[in-house]
This record gives structure tokens, sequence and C-alpha cells, in this order.
């Protein structure tokens, strides 16, 4: 199917699903069910070991195709390549077990490791349900918005036309009375929008192109602009209505700040565990983050000359996570528009993270982009 990931992409999550006892299968058929499993159907059975329906809607998420707890069509098309894909690797890891490959040193190591990470993930998951809770993020969220630097956005309209006299028809024609969305759908050059009467939605002129930014500015509200000139062509555009810009909602920020609660409670929980580990680093201690606390602050700026101080390390975080840098989201228009409207730079999808400090220790979230998880096999960021 079209954007499918190559093959093996996700070879590692199956060969850790394959019982080591399998090396000595005799072709019985009798599915085990094991612990955990009893909730999932079976989609497959490959030489005596099953392939769950869960298998698959994992590995959904890992692709992206679904997200939290939505389930794929046990009679898609998807589900069905992505079994297809999962019975190939478990065929695999099967003969590798055959030739004894799983006893090699190496290969024992890779799995104890991988074993590792898989267990990190399930503690995470689960002080994720323990402790991060409706009442945390509710608080966390109101926290945000209270903090949230909310200027004045326009409802923008135009109509492009690709030459100074077709722009001046356009006018013509709005001084005869005639409707901007009408004349938007019949004359202008922008298909994007064209059918949706030249709507670029709500915007922020200093998101804007420098041309549009100075028409949003200057149009009063309800009124029209003279025409101007861009890159694209000519542009007339209407001012609609402008409002105070809108924080974004709870759901969408619920998992940037789920994942930074999460972030929280398992790096105190990992300092908690570094104080009572006997821990032994065989190599050199230079730019070692091991003992410091993620959540330190900075010192004050040293004199000139002096020699910086130690980066500090994130909090762990498991492989799903979103990373925490990019910009703060705004609304989007209805659909892309051209580099010469006033979307310039491309609006992110309402979902990263912005670590901008409104205090010494909360800093500002934003929502996350969009991504499938991916392999619990993965390792962490």
């Amino acid at each position: 199917m079209a954007g499918r990931r190559p093959l093996l992409a996700g070879v590692a999550a199956v060969l850790l699903g394959v019982s080591l006892a399998a090396c000595g299968r005799s072709g019985e058929t009798t599915v085990d069910v094991g612990p955990g499993e009893t909730d999932s159907a079976v989609a497959a059975v490959v030489n005596g070991e099953p392939i769950y329906v869960s298998d698959v809607d994992n590995e959904g998420r890992y692709q992206g195709l679904i997200e939290g707890v939505e389930k794929l069509e046990v009679d898609s098309a998807e589900f069905n390549d992505i079994l297809d894909d999962l019975i190939q690797f478990k065929l695999l890891a099967q003969e590798a077990e055959a030739r004894g490959l799983d006893q090699d040193p190496l290969a024992r190591h890779r799995l104890a490791s991988a074993r590792e990470t898989i267990l990190g993930n399930i503690l995470k998951d689960s002080i994720t349900s323990e402790r991060v809770d409706e009442a945390a993020i509710k608080k966390m969220y109101e926290s945000q918005v209270a903090i949230w630097e909310l200027g004045d956005e326009a409802h923008v309209r135009h109509i492009q036309a690709p030459t100074k006299d077709a722009i001046d028809k356009v006018a013509a024609e709005l001084k005869k009375g005639v409707d901007f969305s009408v004349l938007a759908s019949r004359m202008s050059t922008d298909t994007t929008t064209k059918m949706e009467g030249g709507d670029l939605g709500y915007m922020k002129a200093d998101e804007a192109t420098p041309e549009f930014a100075k028409v949003i500015r200057d149009t009063p509200t309800g009124g029209v602009s003279k025409p101007f000139e861009t890159e694209a062509g000519w542009h007339i555009v209407k001012i609609d209505e402008r409002r105070k810009e809108q924080p974004p909602s709870l759901e969408e920020l619920r998992e940037p700040i789920v994942q930074h609660l999460t972030r929280i409670q398992l790096a105190q929980l990992i300092k908690q565990l570094q104080s009572e580990a006997k821990i032994e680093k065989r190599t050199s201690p230079r730019n070692s983050t091991l003992e410091i606390d993620p959540f330190d602050q900075p010192d004050e700026p040293k004199a000139a000359g002096a020699a910086p101080a130690p980066q500090t390390a994130a909090p762990p975080a498991d492989a799903r996570d979103t990373p925490a840098t990019a910009a703060k989201p705004v609304p989007a228009p209805p659909a892309a528009k051209p580099a010469a409207t006033p979307a310039a730079p491309a609006k992110p999808p309402a979902q990263q993270i912005k670590p901008v400090p409104a205090s010494p220790t909360q800093p500002r979230i934003a929502p996350p982009q969009p991504s499938g998880p991916v392999s619990e096999t993965r390792p962490p960021n």
C-alpha cells in the first residue's frame, strides 16, 4: 500500500515476541495464550505461535495509521497488509531460532537490551496511568492557558489576479456591490481558496508576508483593501472580523501535557533510584550527566572567560514522546496556501512543544505534531 514502511523496519518487535522454546517446534497448531493477551483475538497462527489482533493494532499505531485506543478494521487492507508483514517477521524469527542464531552472544546481548527498553517503556506507561490523572492534566492546562500570550487576529479573505488590469476589474466589480465571496469564486486565480470565497481563515499580521501584514493592519474591520502586489500576483483583501486569538483546547494540549507530566514523574523516580543504587561507571566521568538533577536551574552567568557550566540532560523519555522544541501553534487556514498569501511560514498543525519558561520552573507547552508511535523496542530518545 502507498506510504507503507519497509518490511524489516519493525522486525525487532516481532523477534522479541517469539518464544525461545520455538527452536524445537514440532508443527503443532495449539495456541497458548500468554499473560495479558486474553483480551485479544488471535489474528494468525504461524507454526503454533499466535499473532494477536492487538499486535496488528500496535504496529498500526507505529505506522501512524491509527492513534490512541483506535483499532484497525480486521477486514481492511491496512490490517491485512500489516498482518502479512508480521507473519513474515515471525517466520524469519522462527528460522533464526531454528538455526541457533538466538544463542549467539551478540544476539543474546541485543535481545537483553531490547528487553530492558521494553520494560522501561512499560514502567513509563504504568507511571502515567498511576500518577498522571485528569486533575493533574487540568491543573497544568489551566496554568498554561494563564501564561499564553494571546494577540489579535483577523479573519481574512482575498482575491488573487495575475495582472494589474485584472485586479482593477475585480476592484471595479466590488465597487458595484458584488459580494466579495462570490467574486472570489468567479475571478480569483488562487485555486486553493476561490471556492471558499477566498477564505484564508484567522491569522495574525506578524505571521503573514510583509505585503499582507501591512494590509491586515491597515484595513478596517469589514473593509476592503486597495490592490497590492506580491510575487504571486495582485491581490485585494477583505477583513471580515477581528478577535482575540483563541488558546488551544484541553484536548489539543492533552498529549503534550501528559508527556510533560510523565517526564517529571519519571525523572523523579530515576533520581530516587540513582540515589539508592550502587553505580560504578567504568568510563571517564568527564561530561557525565548521571548525577545532574534535570530540574536544577543553571547558575548565574559567570564572569567573562570562565568555563561554561556543563549542559544538563533532558529527562528520559519514551521513543514515542514528541520532540521538545517547536514554534507556538496558530490556527491554520482551511487549506495550504500559496507562498504569496498570508500563510508565509507554513503553520504547524497545533501539536508541538515549545519550552518557553513563564517562570524558572514552568515551561510553556504547546500541542505536539501528529506522529505515530514507534515500536516499543526502539530505544528512548
